[in-house]
């Protein structure tokens, strides 16, 4: 990457150097399978363990919450360091933070003790995640970040559809090998981030600077180029501002269609929590087996595969925004339908129809937030602000959707769906003056 300059929406351009950013993107999404493939090993049977071991459901749910309680806890912190000190640290100490919680799972008792170091496994994984999606929003061009955040989602969902294949046919009697086997694939999800991404010390980001240093946003603020000066300038935030200065990024940031990123977020996570808590436990009232249970989360990641990188073209093709707010209600009603569908057949269908459609949302919404944060010059804390807030409802949904499904099994699937169609209707008013669709970079940009 030769250069680094803005374009007309304020967006970092970018040029040249595309095979250094295919290895950050095979680096990040070999790492993302590694960590969601021991991780997905593990939480479709960690209920039904729980369960096994005389835990009440209200008590699932406190285990089953206090992962996403870590990753709240390190979101946007995690963005924040990704912007000051780069993303490589911040994805390494993640990965450190990950194994050591599932370290000590191996050993642990107890509903406390287990909750406890499900917060370190959260801590780590969500700072993990945040440092990813912020390398990818700093360093792809916009007009191709749909294709890069879905690479980056195909390594998810490779792990989510082959994980839960590795813990179902190991059963919740071998828990604790699938706690070792979860820290082992972190560490090893260390080692390409360890011996192949540039390690980025000191403050760059000046136009010209050559190499992934100056593109990956490494210590880096954003160039800027004043209209009335012709200057380029770097706001660097490694800085610290005044308080006036904090206060207006602060309300920069928080701009309308940030805001309708948010309120999805919200209600993608709540959904997140419901399926994290309750999925396992609505197969079981269903009559399915451990091994079948683990099949479902594999048969809902195949299609997502299949459409993960369609999804991604469309989304640097169409106009985000629509594409958006038709798959939000799609999903609202598969999501509300799987407790009033008693036949496994018809429930893996509405699945894997639900998979495709979360295939489209991800990289669309993931391309509008970095559009955003590079508007406001706030790339890496819009990342942690959007986790932050997902995994907010996350824990919520994932603490009480136990004790709600114990009442009646329908009524956490029923509510999760309508808050999907509350945030979807917000998005026409909040949306109306975003730029949906994507130009692609020239030279013309360039300042």
């Amino acid at each position: 990457m030769d250069g680094v300059g803005t374009t007309a929406s304020g967006e970092p351009a970018r040029a040249g150097d595309d095979g250094a950013s295919r290895q950050l993107l095979g680096v990040l999404a070999g790492s993302t399978l590694l960590q969601w493939l021991g991780g997905f090993a593990i939480a479709p049977i960690l209920p039904l363990y729980l369960a096994d071991n005389d835990v009440s459901a209200a008590g699932v749910g406190v285990v089953m919450s206090a992962f996403f309680l870590g990753a709240l806890l390190s979101q946007y912190v995690a963005g924040w360091m990704a912007g000051r000190h780069g993303h490589r640290l911040v994805l390494l100490v993640g990965l450190a933070t990950y194994a050591a919680g599932c370290g000590g799972l191996f050993v642990a008792e107890g509903v406390i003790a287990s909750s406890a170091l499900r917060v370190l496994q959260g801590a780590g994984a969500g700072a993990f995640e945040v440092a990813t999606l912020t390398a990818v929003a700093v360093t792809v061009a916009p007009s191709a970040r749909g294709r890069a955040f879905s690479a980056v989602y195909t390594g998810q969902l490779l792990g989510v559809t082959i994980g839960p294949l590795l813990g179902g046919f190991a059963g919740a009697e071998h828990m604790r090998e699938l706690f070792l086997g979860g820290g082992a694939a972190a560490v090893l999800a260390s080692l390409p981030v360890l011996w192949m991404l540039p390690s980025v010390t000191g403050v760059q980001g000046v136009a010209g600077a050559g190499g992934m240093a100056g593109a990956t946003g490494d210590r880096t603020g954003p160039v800027r180029v004043s209209a009335a000066q012709g200057a380029t300038s770097t706001a660097s935030p490694s800085r610290p501002a005044g308080r006036g200065g904090r206060r207006s990024r602060a309300a920069g940031l928080l701009t309308p269609g940030v805001v309708g990123l948010l309120l999805i977020g919200a209600a993608g996570g709540f959904a997140a929590g419901v399926y994290e808590t309750c999925w396992s436990l609505l197969m079981r009232r269903e009559g399915v087996s451990v091994e079948v249970t683990g099949l479902t989360f594999t048969l809902f990641g195949l299609p997502y595969l299949l459409f993960a990188w369609p999804a991604g073209q469309l989304a640097d093709r169409l106009d985000r925004r629509s594409l958006i707010a038709v798959s939000l209600v799609l999903r609202a009603g598969a999501v509300a339908s799987y407790p009033l569908l008693h036949s496994l057949p018809i429930i893996i269908v509405v699945g894997c129809l639900e998979a495709v459609v979360l295939a489209v949302i991800n990289p669309a919404e993931q391309s509008l937030l970095a559009q955003e944060g590079a508007a406001s010059g706030a790339t890496g804390r819009a990342q942690g602000l959007f986790a932050t807030v997902r995994t907010g409802t996350t824990v919520l949904a994932a603490l009480v959707s136990g004790a709600i499904f114990a009442v009646d099994h329908r009524l956490p699937f029923v509510l999760a769906g309508f808050l999907v169609v509350a945030a979807t209707m917000t998005l026409p008013v909040l949306w109306r003056d975003l730029v949906g669709v994507a130009r692609p970079t020239s030279a013309a940009d360039v300042a």
